[in-house]
This record gives C-alpha cells, sequence and structure tokens, in this order.
C-alpha cells in the first residue's frame, strides 16, 4: 500500500512489488518481502534487492555466530522502501514512529526500521551526507546496522529499555555490521570516558571503538545482559587501562 503522505504531486508514484529473489548465499532464505521504489529507481530493483539480502545474510550468519540463530527465524520486516528524496525519507520515519511530523531530522539519518518497515536513502545520498561511513559494502552495513537493532531487541525479548547507553546499543549494531571494522582510530581513557558518559549521540566511529574494545574483555552475551544495570558504564570504566 502507499504511504498515504507520498501522494501528493511532489513525488513520484511508488511501485509495490513482491519480490521472489532467490539469494546467492547458501545460508539464507530467499527475499519475499515487498521492495517499494519511485520510478527513478525502478531500473535499479535487483541492486537493491541485491542489498536488502546482502544485510539479512549478515544477520542470520551474526546470530548464529553467537546463538542466536533462532530469533532470526521470524522476518525482521514486511516492506522495504528505498527513497529517492530525503525529505520523503524523513516524513515516512515520522509517521511510522509516531512522532512530531515537523521534528528536524539530522541529514545524516539515513535508515530505519520501524513497525517492520525498513526504509532507506539511497547509496549516493549516504555516501555524499555521512562521508565518515564509507567503506567497502557501506550501504549494505548501513542496513544490516538497522536490522541488528531489532535482533537487539528480540535478545533482551523485547525490553527497548535494556539496551543500555546509546554508545552501546549503537555500538552493537555496528558491530554485528561489521562497520569500520579497519578504523585505525585510537582513543584515550579519558576519551572514552567521556564518550560512555555522554547521553548525547555522537560519533559511530568512536562507538566502534569502545564496543570493540570491552568485546575484547568481556563476553558479548555478558555485556548485553549488564547493560540496563545503572553501573552498567561505571564497572566498565574501571577495567580501561
Amino acid at each position: 500500500m502507499k504511504p498515504t503522505h507520498l501522494n501528493n504531486k511532489n513525488s513520484n508514484r511508488i511501485n509495490l512489488i513482491t519480490s521472489d529473489y532467490k539469494n546467492r548465499d547458501q545460508n539464507s532464505a530467499s527475499v519475499s518481502v515487498p521492495l517499494i521504489l519511485p520510478d527513478s529507481l525502478e531500473s535499479r530493483r535487483i541492486e537493491f534487492l541485491d542489498y536488502v539480502n546482502a544485510a539479512r545474510v549478515n544477520i542470520i550468519s551474526f546470530a548464529k555466530e553467537y546463538g542466536w540463530g533462532v530469533l532470526t527465524k521470524e522476518e525482521f520486516m514486511d516492506r522495504v522502501i528505498i527513497f529517492d528524496y530525503k525529505n520523503e525519507f524523513n516524513l515516512t520515519l515520522l509517521k511510522l514512529a509516531e512522532a512530531d511530523p515537523t521534528k528536524h531530522l539530522p541529514d545524516t539519518y539515513c535508515a530505519a526500521l520501524e513497525k517492520r518497515t525498513l526504509i532507506s536513502v539511497t547509496p549516493e545520498y549516504f555516501s555524499e551526507v555521512y562521508p565518515e561511513g564509507n567503506e567497502d559494502r557501506s550501504f549494505e552495513k548501513l542496513l544490516t546496522h538497522e536490522i541488528a537493532h531489532r535482533l537487539h531487541i528480540r535478545i533482551l525479548n523485547g525490553e527497548e529499555k535494556a539496551m543500555g547507553p546509546i554508545w552501546f546499543y549503537e555500538g552493537f549494531a555496528i558491530y554485528a555490521a561489521d562497520q569500520f571494522s579497519i578504523s585505525d582510530i585510537i582513543l584515550s581513557k579519558e576519551e572514552m570516558i567521556k564518550i560512555m558518559k555522554d547521553p548525547e549521540r555522537g560519533s559511530y566511529v568512536n562507538y566502534n571503538y569502545i564496543f570493540r574494545y570491552f568485546v575484547n574483555k568481556v563476553p558479548l552475551k555478558e555485556l548485553i545482559l549488564k547493560a540496563k544495570e545503572e553501573n552498567f558504564n561505571d564497572e566498565l570504566i574501571i577495567m580501561l587501562n
């Protein structure tokens, strides 16, 4: 069904086609969720199906590695929408999230998975507004990142508030998506503490460094279970060298 807010004279016609795309990875089921594209992107349908399928394969593989395979049996989404205009992406996200439609969203907010709908801007827009994230398979990893948030919530039996501080739950999605895996950034103890205690959203490259630092010291499953505790940050900070 066409989102009602996109039904205006400034919007491209949206085509809804249920795709039975057979994946190219032997460990993944076929993609059978609707992929919704504007006319301007229709010629790239197979390309976007590849991106979505690769993201699903990534999550399935990651979940199996940590014993969460059963949590991926149920599909994470009912449809995928790719937008060629950021404004339409913003309006759709705010509507799905039942948020104030006048709320400002940063240019770098490029993908989300809300109400079982995965939405995203184009790879070109993402690369333009977020050069920090340009790496091999960056758009595929962007989609993987958003699905990873939903896996995280399933691991916690739906307790979204138990996901922990922002650096941790974003760090988890970054880790699951294998983003910034070859980053050469190094943070000092003082810088890490400042970032960990900051409630405002910061650099994902920094989150990646901090998350990987602690995963190398504490089993991931243990970190996930403890992240909801009030003294979570304090206990980790003690471990800093």
